[in-house]
């Protein structure tokens, strides 16, 4: 069952736009059975357990080739955070 996200935080919503920030939104919401999430919430405040932050990172890999230890996810645990950390990490693979 899909809860909304208000259930779980009361920090206003600020939409995550463009890849891959709206694909790791989608996919974050997804394991936690999320409606939403958004570029300020904490992957903490929907009471992610670590096999949910392993899911999590399997399928940011499958969606952007981009490796993600679940250590480096839970250090960035806010998904503004995560997007700037695989930004950097695939601008680095570019060169």
């Amino acid at each position: 069952m899909i809860q909304p996200r208000e259930n779980f935080t009361d920090i206003p919503y600020r939409e995550p736009v463009g890849t891959p920030a709206a694909d790791v939104a989608q996919i974050m919401a997804n394991v936690l059975g999320v409606d939403r999430v958004g570029l300020d919430d904490s992957f903490y405040d929907f009471g992610g357990t670590s096999l949910q932050a392993i899911r999590v990172c399997v399928r940011i890999e499958q969606a952007t080739g981009h490796a993600l230890s679940p250590v480096s996810f839970f250090e960035h645990d806010v998904l503004a955070d995560l997007v700037d950390l695989l930004d950097s990490a695939q601008a680095a693979a570019r060169g």
